[in-house]
């Protein structure tokens, strides 16, 4: 599909609708369209078949709510200062939510992550509906996400009462299969297939942690059947990733390998013809292409392409960051959150991959022969190690790193934010 014909078609077409579905955590490894063993998500491979695939795909950094924030501002985090969960969105920077709500869109949000929220987040500024009510549990407390089937409902529910006189612009946060991992009764035999397994309890974190994908899927699956098939635009993508136990670790924040970074991201819809795409594509890409599906401009402060016209060279350079890691009891927490300085960077350029920890150890790895980063080259590649550290410190001198605010938090907001780790 050529730009000009996409450019025809969209003039053709009366504002169609965009819609963007996230799944908090899922690895793109773990989905069958990306070459994962078993059964997780069959529906969304039949979308992704259908699709614009990108195989490179990394966000900006491996948390909620900065990479979200990147990726619907197309701003990097360092940039807003948003660095953290709990550090909102600058009011000042804008999203394309706004663009599409000034277009005459009608905007809404469904939304599953506490991190999302509208204090912590920024994110529901140009969102004439923004659900992040998550109910209330035992004791008054209120719950820190919602289940993939509630998702789905309230997203129905919203379809269904819509103004269907305006295109609507939508986007649908999945918290499933973020930690902590449960079983997913009813999946095992999808997922591993014969009767001997039917029965079988699934223990194991990775087990389980793939019964939540396919809950997810066949949650999404309902979303999908109830969407307008003929002027619609759907993006497809996650936060980030997960580790599940690489290299040590369990969870996501404080590293930047791949299992963490790299995000699906495929997009469908008329015109667009089904194939992938070897191209280094970014987080902070999705905004401009949103905006792009439906015949929009992106606003001069979006700093990453429009996919649908332009896709970055084999050999661009990427620059991810991580700032995580929980923040220590007995720091003052608002001022940790906004001002620590990057745990971790890293650079990436045609399939080498070179990270600098903030303690002063260096790794580097070659992601075309070992993507599962497992076998450090430093020691054996010092002037190519060298060569990568030198364009990350000038990118790291280059590029500002300014300092938001983080709201005032709640007792309840802290209790979530540790119960999910952040603390």
């Amino acid at each position: 599909m050529t730009s000009m014909f996409f450019s025809a078609l969209l003039a053709a077409l009366a504002a169609p609708n965009v819609v963007v579905i996230s799944v908090d955590t899922l690895r793109a490894d773990h989905m069958g369209v990306y070459g994962f063993a078993h059964n997780t998500t069959p529906h969304l491979d039949q979308l992704a078949a259908t699709s614009l695939l990108f195989e490179d795909a990394l966000c900006e950094q491996p948390q909620t709510g900065p990479s979200l924030m990147a990726m619907f501002s197309s701003r990097l985090p360092r940039v807003t200062g948003a660095i953290r969960n709990g550090v909102p969105l600058p009011p000042t920077t804008p999203t394309a939510a706004m663009v599409f709500q000034d277009a005459g869109y009608d905007t809404a949000a469904i939304v599953s992550n506490w991190n999302l929220k509208v204090k912590l987040s920024g994110l529901d500024r140009g969102f004439a509906h923004y659900d992040a009510d998550f109910g209330k549990r035992w004791w008054g407390r209120e719950r820190h996400e919602m289940t993939a089937d509630v998702v789905t409902d309230r997203a129905l529910a919203w379809l269904e009462a819509r103004d269907e006189e305006k295109p609507f612009f939508f986007w649908v946060h999945y918290m499933d299969p973020h930690a902590p991992y449960k079983n997913k009764r009813g999946f095992a035999e999808q997922l591993h297939g014969g009767n001997r397994v039917k029965k079988q309890r699934i223990d194991s974190p990775e087990a389980r942690y793939q019964t939540e994908i396919a809950f997810a899927d066949q949650q999404i699956a309902r979303l999908l059947a109830a969407l307008p098939k003929e002027d619609t635009y759907i993006l497809f993508t996650a936060d980030h990733g997960e580790s599940l136990g690489n290299h040590n670790y369990w969870g996501h924040t404080r590293y930047i390998y791949q299992n963490s970074m790299h995000i699906p991201l495929f997009i469908s819809g008329p015109g667009i013809e089904a194939g992938r795409s070897a191209a280094p594509v970014r987080g902070i890409d999705i905004a401009p292409t949103l905006l792009g599906l439906a015949g929009l401009s992106p606003l001069p402060t979006m700093t990453g392409m429009n996919l649908m016209e332009q896709q970055p060279a084999a050999d661009a350079v990427r620059v991810v960051e991580t700032y995580g890691g929980s923040v220590p009891k007995g720091e003052n927490v608002r001022e940790a959150l906004a001002t620590r300085p990057p745990r971790r960077q890293a650079i990436i350029q045609s399939g080498w991959k070179f990270i600098r920890n903030e303690e002063g150890s260096r790794e580097l790895y070659h992601l075309t022969e070992d993507p599962g980063e497992e076998h450090n080259l430093i020691d054996s590649q010092v002037e190519r190690a060298n060569a990568l550290e030198a364009q990350l410190e000038t990118w790291h001198q280059q590029t500002p790193r300014n300092q938001a605010s983080a709201n005032d938090l709640s007792e309840e907001d802290l209790r979530m934010l540790e119960a999910q780790g952040y603390l």
